[in-house]
């Protein structure tokens, strides 16, 4: 089903995290209006799924809302809304208020599910009022999604792997999806002063793909749905990032290495069968994956092309 994104950056968000700067990240600035949303949804003939994101969707005014909704279910029959919102936005009736407009999905901003990180974040909540509201979401049967990221202030792998268990534990057999973000230092954000300060570091590019593949395989294992991993590349996330793991390709360079990961830790000699479908895992970006294979295995690069079969 095409996606419809509209993105309300800091619009409603209740308050200021360190790291943020939603309109570097999204290169949106103009605020989204019912009449731009059904400019949009009168486009298309076909189902669409209609996305709200960038900011807080349930922490806007009624109002806004409800107009905002109301234009999104004007979209062809068979068409479904998801909304992205901070965890303090979320009441008995929000929800209410969102099945009267049969939201389909609830995304939550969580960031870490580790106290320390949040408070150093201002986050503004803890780690056991995001699980008390993702549990509301569960039982009353929306898609939930949780937007995780990875490299912020006092947070490391393990705490991240810790994270997913606790979400796990939650979900049950129910399907979670899951996003993962990496920490990047924007100007004009208190973390940018703790840069320059000497207060926190980023993740290198390098150490970024190093954990994230080891929380991608993590997760995987425990049944959550990946639906993204790494920001959206525009031109204004270039030009505005100061310093972390900005990298146009993050996504698939994790994938990649996590790919490593599985079939070093399948066969540590090979052969390795791997579907045809993950070739540009193993030999894009200057055979990057094929090195790290090589790597691993103690086995030379020629060595691992012969040793794996497509599929």
């Amino acid at each position: 089903m095409k996606k419809l994104p509209f993105f309300i950056p800091m619009q409603s968000c209740p308050n200021r995290c360190i790291y943020c700067d939603q309109w570097a990240i999204t290169g949106h600035t103009n605020d989204v209006t019912a009449e731009k949303v059904l400019s949009e949804i009168k486009k298309s003939e076909e189902p669409v799924e209609i996305c709200f994101f960038g900011g807080s969707f349930t922490c806007l005014p009624p109002k806004v809302r409800s107009n905002l909704l109301d234009a999104a279910s004007k979209a062809p029959k068979g068409s479904r809304i998801r909304i992205s919102t901070h965890p303090s936005c979320i009441d008995e009736d929000i929800i209410c208020e969102l099945g009267r407009y049969n939201v389909y999905a609830v995304e939550l901003g969580i960031s870490s599910l580790d106290d320390r990180v949040l408070a150093a974040c201002r986050r503004g909540y803890t780690s056991d009022v995001a699980l008390k509201k993702l549990r509301m979401l569960i039982s009353a049967g929306f898609v939930v999604g949780a937007q995780l990221m990875m490299g912020l202030p006092y947070q490391d792998t393990e705490s991240s792997i810790r994270d997913l268990e606790k979400l796990c534990k939650i979900k049950g057999p129910s399907s979670m999806q899951i996003r993962l973000y990496p920490c990047l230092v924007f100007p004009k954000t208190e973390l940018f002063s703790l840069w320059i300060n000497g207060q926190f570091t980023p993740l290198s590019t390098e150490r970024c793909i190093n954990q994230a593949a080891r929380i991608l395989l993590s997760a995987e294992n425990m049944g959550f749905e990946i639906l993204r991993i790494g920001l959206h590349e525009t031109d204004s996330l270039r030009e505005s990032v100061a310093a972390g793991p900005s990298h146009p390709a993050l996504g698939e360079l994790i994938r990649s290495e996590a790919l490593t990961e599985k079939l070093n830790k399948i066969n540590p000699r090979g052969p390795w069968v791997v579907s045809a479908k993950h070739r540009s895992l193993l030999s894009g970006h200057s055979k990057r994956g094929i090195k790290s294979l090589a790597h691993k295995t103690g086995i030379t690069e020629s060595d691992v092309l012969e040793r794996i079969i497509w599929w």
